[in-house]
């Protein structure tokens, strides 16, 4: 009977505690919650089932929700808790089997104002209560020894809405499923999870690894797949000031946490890909960028390290405007609300230098537009390069060691000055690049197949207005920065210049451009030494050698630059505008050399131009009136050169002193003082005298060239043998008393000859004069004549018979008639005998004699011998 008592009341305690278990706790459970959630929140919770086994000790709750005006916002259809009671006793821990949370829900809503849903869920407590809540949160507990052998999450849906301008913003986080492994403080259980979710319609989450509570340690691996960014734009509206395009963002990575010892994070084998970001402000695309990768990147926080295999940017696009208020597109893109902490406090310790181990950075086929709308100035670059190679950063010392720097065209264009520079196929390459505390150091620049292009437009002229002047203070200053930087080597380059700012536009090419310079060391007071050399248009050469001192080029300075046989048309442009005549042909050759000493230069400029002709004229307001033909006659050699030296001295500190106008000024002064005075130029070829080739004597009444004039003519021949293009220009003269003169008295010679021919004796000359005054019939007698050359001495007379012909001769000579034909006749004689004289002696052939159509009439008084003068011209073609 016993026995049956016993399995009575046993059955009777398994029936009440079944049905406690079964139904009451549930009832009361359900009540309850349902009671105290309505105390604690503002908005209707609802609870369909609760459920207990009293026998596994698992509980259950069904179909949980919090709602506001029907619209939920917290759900679950089931959550699900199994108690190891068994092994709890066992190992003497809390121990659950499995914590399954089935399909929760949670929607969070952030208004216009910033206020999120969730926040305002709790009514308002009472002080006491919320004091009770400070001590009880003051007061340290320990975490219980416990462990849930398997955590899940299955299928959640989590969403969050943020209103802005009217406008909602969602993320919808779904298909989420999370599982854990072993989760708990009992034995430091090592936890394994699992997460698998979608973000929106595109975006996948995967997360996998493991975790420990105490201490808190943690591993694994995240995946991040299809990230649709515009999706979250909306959350930044307040923030950012421009939209996004359409990018998309994938992302993995390991990571590992721990806190055993101190704080230690890493991230493991991180890739990065951002697809097709636009940055758009004012409908307008500021910058866009098809593909950003990070790859292989990993963080060490600790140590304060990171290392990344490669950095990749790909049709990268930046397109920066200025405006008329200098204020560039780019400004105010993000709202940034200025601290009121003082900046002098936010840095209270020295921090741990970050080290960075980059491998590999490049930019690729990207674009770069400047537009500077007030100084109506663009630039453009496209398919630009950058490359890269072992990036290495500590602290301060930054070391690349390959990095090349490239574009494929680049646009300059200057709207104001109406200048274009463009550039093709420009790559640097930089070796062993150092920067640190002490400056920059690059131990060799290489640049190959560089195409440079220069074009200075027609500028249009404008009325120059009265500045003031003001003297600026020299606030230059030593940058601190040391530089070393060399050598720098160029290959192969080609550079075009042009000039529209002339009449005819000037254009010409340098080609295979090859040269270096050497070490450029801010810290080192060795000069730079330099060397270029390459060909110009078809078949010039260059070559530019020397030292300059980097810090200061006025410092020091020695430069030789040389120009070999480059075609003199080409500068038809500025010969039009300077002397306002075309280049034919000819070839130019410069030896320059400049030497600049404490401002002080003294530079050599060697100019050989060779078969030089000049063409057609050019109006230009800015040419200068200079008879260039007769300058370079005067100055081109036998062997058709012209060889100038221009020597310049001058200091280059003062405001007046400009290089180019003054060899300009020489040059032009040259061929003033050549054509003014050629005799004296070309006396200077034969070192006599100028006055010893200005003109011929003859002698009065005569053409015959006697022997001292012969020697004024053997030199103008020498001169001429020097100057091949010169010709003689003879000016014809006579006297018109002396000349005229000389004519009677060899006229009436020639009568007095034929008349002592009559005469058979006696003195047949006096009888001949005798005769001759007879037959003149003059109105003195000879008789009386010979009466005033006769006198008497102590009784003894004396005839002056000289005086007394000579009388007779002046009275006859004066009875001869001596026409202008007569003396034009003389002077074209006297010609005639310098042409014969330098024909057959010199060669010297009409091309080179030109003959004044007018005949000069002269009266000299004092002068003893008829002068011809002579000119200098130009040879006839």
């Amino acid at each position: 009977m016993k026995n049956n008592l016993f399995i009575k009341i046993l059955v009777s305690v398994f029936i009440i505690y079944s049905l406690l278990g079964f139904f009451l706790i549930p009832y009361i459970a359900k009540d309850q919650i349902i009671k105290n959630l309505d105390n604690l929140l503002i908005y209707k919770s609802d609870l369909k089932k609760v459920s207990f086994n009293p026998y596994t000790l698992s509980i259950r709750v069904d179909d949980f929700s919090i709602s506001k005006k029907d619209k939920k916002i917290i759900a679950f259809d089931e959550i699900e808790v199994d108690f190891s009671l068994l092994k709890s006793i066992h190992e003497s821990h809390i121990s659950f089997k499995t914590l399954n949370i089935v399909k929760p829900y949670v929607n969070i809503v952030q208004d216009e104002d910033g206020n999120i849903n969730l926040a305002s869920i709790l009514r308002p407590q009472e002080k006491k209560t919320e004091e009770k809540i400070e001590k009880n949160s003051t007061e340290k507990t320990d975490i219980p020894a416990f462990k849930i052998s398997k955590t899940q999450i299955i299928d959640a849906n989590f969403v969050f809405t943020q209103i802005f301008d009217s406008k909602k913003t969602t993320t919808n986080i779904n298909n989420f499923n999370y599982t854990f492994y072993d989760i708990g403080t009992f034995k430091n259980y090592l936890a394994s999870h699992n997460l698998v979710t979608n973000i929106n319609e595109d975006t996948k989450l995967y997360l996998d690894g493991g975790f420990r509570l105490t201490p808190f340690k943690m591993y694994g691996k995240v995946k991040l797949e299809n990230l649709k960014s515009n999706e979250y734009i909306g959350y930044t509206k307040d923030l950012l000031n421009f939209q996004i395009g359409d990018p998309t963002l994938s992302l993995s990575f390991g990571y590992r946490v721990d806190t055993t010892k101190e704080l230690e994070v890493y991230i493991d084998n991180a890739n990065l890909s951002l697809k097709n970001l636009k940055l758009i402000k004012d409908n307008k695309e500021l910058a866009s960028l098809s593909s950003f990768k990070i790859n292989d990147l990993n963080l060490d926080l600790a140590k304060q390290k990171i290392s990344t295999n490669d950095i990749s940017l790909n049709s990268l696009l930046a397109n920066i405007v200025s405006n008329k208020n200098e204020q560039l597109n780019v400004d105010n893109l993000i709202n940034i609300k200025e601290s009121t902490t003082s900046k002098k406090n936010e840095k209270t310790k020295s921090e741990k230098p970050w080290i960075v181990d980059l491998k590999s950075f490049t930019i690729n086929n990207s674009s770069f537009i400047y537009d500077d709308i007030k100084s109506r100035t663009n630039i453009k670059a496209n398919d630009i390069n950058v490359l890269l190679d072992s990036f290495k950063l500590l602290d301060q010392k930054i070391k690349i060691e390959k990095s090349t720097l490239g574009t494929k065209s680049f646009k300059l264009n200057d709207k104001v000055n109406k200048t274009d520079i463009t550039a093709q196929n420009i790559e640097l390459n930089l070796n062993n690049l150092v920067k640190n505390e002490k400056g920059l150091k690059l131990s060799s620049v290489y640049m190959t197949n560089p195409i440079a292009s220069i074009i200075l437009g027609e500028k249009v002229k404008k009325e120059k207005k009265e500045t003031k002047k003001v003297k600026k203070l020299s606030t230059s200053k030593d940058s601190g920065i040391a530089l070393d930087i060399g050598p720098v080597k160029i290959n192969n380059a080609k550079l075009t210049f042009q000039d529209k700012n002339l009449k005819v536009p000037f254009k010409t090419n340098i080609t295979k451009l090859n040269g270096s310079f050497s070490e450029l060391n801010s810290k080192s007071s060795k000069p730079t030494k330099l060397k270029l050399e390459g060909k110009i248009d078809k078949y010039g050469y260059t070559r530019i050698t020397g030292f300059v001192d980097h810090k200061n080029i006025k410092n020091l300075t020695d430069v030789n630059l040389i120009f070999k046989n480059i075609a003199i048309k080409n500068f038809t442009p500025y010969s039009g505008k300077f002397a306002g005549r075309e280049l034919e042909k000819g070839k130019l050759n410069l030896n320059l050399q400049y030497n600049i000493s404490k401002s002080n230069i003294d530079a050599k400029n060697s100019v050989i131009i060779t078969d030089i002709e000049l063409g057609k004229k050019i109006e230009s307001p800015d040419a200068v009136s200079l008879p260039l033909e007769l300058g370079i006659a005067l100055l081109e050699d036998s062997d058709g050169v012209i060889d100038i030296d221009l020597p310049i001295t001058g200091n280059l500190d003062d405001p007046q002193f400009s290089i180019a106008p003054i060899i300009w000024k020489v040059f032009t002064n040259l061929i003033i003082k050549a054509v003014s005075s050629p005799f004296s130029f070309l006396a200077s070829l034969l070192g006599i005298d100028a006055e010893e080739i200005k003109s011929v004597e003859f002698i009065y009444g005569e053409s015959i060239l006697i022997d001292s004039e012969k020697e004024t003519l053997d030199n103008i021949a020498k001169a001429f043998a020097k100057r091949p293009n010169l010709a003689l220009k003879v000016e014809p003269s006579y006297d018109i008393n002396k000349d005229k003169s000389a004519l009677q008295a060899l006229k009436l010679e020639s009568l007095l000859t034929l008349d002592m021919k009559k005469i058979k004796d006696g003195d047949k000359y006096l009888l001949a004069l005798e005769n001759r005054y007879i037959q003149s019939k003059e109105e003195i007698s000879l008789k009386k004549v010979k009466e005033e050359f006769t006198s008497e001495v102590k009784g003894k007379k004396y005839f002056d018979k000289d005086s007394y012909i000579a009388k007779i001769k002046e009275i006859l000579k004066a009875k001869i008639e001596v026409t202008v034909a007569q003396l034009e006749a003389l002077s074209l004689k006297r010609v005639d005998s310098i042409k014969a004289y330098l024909l057959k002696k010199h060669s010297i052939d009409n091309k080179r004699l030109f003959i004044n159509d007018k005949i000069k009439v002269l009266d000299e008084k004092n002068a003893k011998y008829a002068e011809f003068d002579l000119a200098i011209d130009i040879k006839k073609k």
